[in-house]
């Protein structure tokens, strides 16, 4: 098959490398487009007003100087990656991105971009074994379970996302798949899940610079508490599964205040 991949950890990052790397295992044809850099918590942001700078590493790798979602774009539209993909991974993100986590995630973003192309996507990200801050603290990740687990089930991925497509009526996919798993050599299974609701207990701390400007920081709290239905994707990743969410692409209306105005 045909893969493209991106993430928003950028192009050096190591859940990225691995999954490539698993993936030219089993034959297929591999090219990644990520950013530069870091660009986490990008979310469906584009780069508008200035030209991204492309670095090519090799004949399937590129870096770009913008979003998770500029380089989905970059790769489809720009036409310099060396076929149409069958299908996108986003990924292999560092930490989580589950429930709440999904609004700011960039890696959620540049999935749901692809499938707003018309391409089966599905976003990947494994969680940290101590997913609390301070995450500066060394947080440790296995990325290649999961590298293993998406390149065992391509073919059950695109089967999905096409069902979902058939029933739609459209060209776009309306679904993208959201994948979390745990950082343990063996999961104990796999299943389908909802998205939980995630609180940070943010605060935000103001100072008042050596310049004399106020500055704004948010600061996330010592500890990320999720809740939700019983099989929402945290609880299945705590139980050491692997949760595969199908997420709608776009902002769904609710009917039900017609007239109301």
């Amino acid at each position: 098959m045909n893969i493209l991949l991106t993430n928003d950890d950028g192009i050096d990052a190591p859940g990225l490398n691995i999954l490539f790397e698993r993936l030219l295992q089993d034959g297929h044809k591999v090219c990644a487009v990520a950013p530069s850099g870091n660009r986490s918590g990008a979310s469906n942001s584009v780069t508008i007003g200035r030209e991204l700078h492309l670095e090519k590493r090799d004949e399937n790798r590129f870096a770009l100087d913008g979003t998770p979602v500029d380089c989905v774009i970059s790769a489809v539209l720009g036409k310099y990656i060396p076929f149409a993909p069958d299908i996108v991974f986003s990924g292999i993100n560092n930490g989580a991105n589950l429930g709440t986590d999904i609004l700011y995630s960039g890696t959620c973003g540049a999935a749901r971009q692809a499938s707003l192309y018309g391409f089966p996507a599905v976003a990947l990200s494994v969680i940290e074994k101590d997913d609390a801050p301070p995450y500066g603290s060394g947080p440790v990740y296995m990325f290649e379970p999961l590298a293993d687990f998406a390149a065992k089930n391509i073919e059950k991925c695109i089967a999905l996302l096409k069902n979902s497509r058939n029933t739609n009526g459209g060209e776009e996919y309306p679904y993208f798949l959201n994948i979390n798993a745990p950082s343990i050599e063996s999961y104990k299974g796999a299943g389908f899940s909802s998205p939980c609701r995630r609180d940070y207990g943010d605060t935000v701390e103001l100072r008042t610079g050596s310049d004399g400007r106020l500055y704004s920081s948010c600061v996330g709290g010592n500890k990320v508490r999720s809740s939700g239905a019983d099989v929402s994707d945290s609880d299945l990743v705590s139980r050491g599964c692997v949760s595969v969410s199908v997420l709608h692409v776009g902002a769904v209306a609710n009917s039900r205040y017609d007239g109301w105005f």
